[in-house]
């Protein structure tokens, strides 16, 4: 009912484009003056859509003859918010001729040069000589098929001829336009016209607003199979689909776009559409990526973000911020639409990362909802919400999730927070393969047991490592070395995503997406001294994160991290109230 309303308050557009003529034809040569005229005409809706007509359209050569012809053309633009404006193209006027006049219509996009020549004859036929045109229009193959054609006929007072009818134009703010080409003929008969000597064809071209609807007939969908063939479905999909716009066509020159379940048909221009729709698969990254208008870069990570934002993300602006896959989408400050609800829980997106899969951080189960402070952030798991990330603290190795005594980088034994983490995520269900097939484990997670401060030792002296020096001089990261690479289906957010999503080493920060009121752990090393022991990055209630004095044998409460595969098909919006959601 609103659009309707909104149709019906465009004011009709008139006093347009006047064109007027007297005849004087055939067995004499007469010569005469015609009216043509340009006029620019526009009408305002409270809506603030606003569409203009402007141009001339003459039949005002000085001696016509029957087989004339005139090309001229008018431009409709319209300026607004993407509303949908159905109008005709009318003829009102008086036309005293007995002969017809012939129009023909053609629409185009942009601007064409045409021109009418005529070339004048005469010929003496019975005894008497008369006159005529053979006319030519130069470039008519540029406007391509006529939209249409017909007739003004004989009228004493003034009459309404639709010249074009049930039109399209959307309005923008960028102003959409279309042109119309109209081809005047007064037709040669093989008979004698000198009825319509002295006669007049005078009157106005305008636009009025119509009511029809757009009427869009969906011939087939076809989806696309695994093997990259098509197949043909009875309905059109409703997620996980982009339409593939090589292979869907429209008639009326009506073009589809948009992703499942948002289809657009643009430069609708007609009643009757009719259209063949190829749909492909989209990307998890594709889906989610057209929800953000909105994408910035950081070149430092030296400020706080807390912007609380709808239709934004993040992009990693050079190859020092991509990870090891390539370049990585990420949200920062206080974002309302990362929302993901996936296995019966809720998550935020930290990442898109540079293979397309996304990764996601805990917040919430189904009986919790969607939540963003309080212990409802965080696991539970037989009767314990916080947990050691390793029971010793007396070895360098035990800042790893994963580790080897004796070595730097090695993988054999689990944490005691691993395997937490495990035991969560089979107990949660998301091990089942109804789950699990969604999850990517070859992104893997970042270690990153790097040192800064030279040659790492397993009991002695000192060690920095490298994510500690990343932190303070706020030059972050997303690259790991591949011995700190664990492929492993769950873990933990590191330092340097926590740094990407807005918070800064050293500050406190409560306007901010992983501020939960309580603290939780990180996977990411911070350093390592005989005197204190191991000691592991973690978020505060406040936002900060940081290690400090607190070692690996505290209880923290813990936020599982999983990768969704790239090629998950998502439906939402990421809002709280519409999550995205695996399909």
């Amino acid at each position: 009912m609103k659009e309707k309303n909104k149709k019906m308050i465009i004011i009709l557009i008139s006093l347009l484009l006047v064109v007027g003529v007297s005849l004087a034809y055939f067995t004499a040569s007469t010569i005469f003056g015609g009216n043509g005229t340009t006029v620019t005409g526009s009408t305002t809706a409270p809506q603030g859509s606003e569409l203009i007509v402007e141009g001339t359209l003459e039949f005002n050569d000085l001696d016509i003859y029957p087989g004339h012809q005139n090309v001229s053309s008018i431009k409709v633009t319209a300026t607004g918010d993407n509303e949908l404006i159905p109008y005709n193209i009318i003829f009102n006027g008086i036309n005293t001729l007995n002969i017809p006049l012939n129009y023909t219509v053609y629409k185009t996009s942009s601007s064409v040069d045409v021109n009418a020549s005529c070339e004048k004859k005469s010929e003496v036929m019975g005894g008497a000589k008369i006159y005529y045109e053979e006319c030519t229009i130069s470039n008519i193959e540029s406007l391509g098929s006529p939209v249409s054609s017909g007739s003004i006929t004989t009228s004493e007072e003034n009459s309404k001829t639709t010249l074009v009818k049930d039109e399209f134009i959307t309005s923008s703010p960028t102003t959409e336009e279309v042109y119309y080409y109209v081809v005047l003929e007064y037709p040669n008969l093989e008979e004698s016209q000198n009825i319509d000597m002295g006669g007049t064809f005078t009157g106005e071209v305008t636009i009025e607003i119509s009511d029809v609807e757009p009427d869009i007939n969906i011939i087939a969908a076809y989806i696309e199979q695994e093997d990259g063939s098509y197949e043909q479905v009875s309905d059109i999909p409703q997620s996980g689909y982009t339409l593939d716009t090589e292979k869907s066509t429209c008639s009326n020159g009506a073009i589809p776009t948009g992703n499942t379940p948002n289809i657009t048909i643009n430069n609708l221009s007609k009643s009757g559409t009719s259209c063949y729709l190829y749909f492909k698969t989209i990307s998890a990254k594709e889906f989610v990526l057209a929800h953000y208008s909105m994408v910035l870069t950081r070149g430092s990570f030296s400020s706080i973000v807390t912007d609380r934002t709808v239709g934004t993300i993040y992009k990693s602006l050079n190859s020092a911020q991509y990870d090891n896959n390539g370049e990585v989408y990420y949200f920062a400050g206080n974002p309302q639409d990362n929302w993901i609800s996936f296995g019966g829980f809720y998550w935020r997106i930290i990442r898109i990362n540079g293979n397309g899969s996304i990764r996601i951080i805990y917040s919430g189960d189904a009986s919790s909802g969607p939540v963003s402070m309080g212990q409802d952030t965080q696991i539970s798991l037989n009767g314990d919400n916080t947990f050691q990330f390793n029971n010793a603290i007396d070895r360098s190795e035990y800042v790893g999730l994963k580790y080897t005594l004796g070595q730097q980088y090695g993988q054999n034994v689990n944490s005691t927070l691993l395997n937490t983490l495990q035991l969560w995520y089979t107990s949660s269900g998301l091990s089942a393969e109804q789950y699990s097939k969604y999850i990517d484990t070859n992104i893997g997670f970042c270690s990153d047991r790097s040192t800064s401060n030279g040659s790492w030792s397993s009991t002695a002296g000192s060690i920095q490592y490298s994510a500690y020096t990343r932190s303070q001089s706020k030059e972050l990261s997303l690259q790991c070395d591949d011995n700190d690479i664990l492929k492993i289906p769950v873990g933990l957010i590191t330092a340097d995503e926590v740094g990407f999503a807005g918070e800064v080493y050293g500050n406190f920060s409560t306007s901010h997406y992983l501020t939960t009121n309580l603290p939780y752990w990180t996977m990411s090393p911070m350093n390592y001294t005989s005197s204190l022991g191991a000691i592991v990055f973690f978020v505060n209630g406040s936002g900060f994160f940081n290690g400090t004095s607190y070692t690996v044998d505290t209880k923290w409460g813990v936020r599982p991290v999983i990768n969704l595969s790239s090629d998950v098909k998502l439906t939402g919006s990421g809002t709280v109230s519409d999550p995205y959601r695996v399909v």
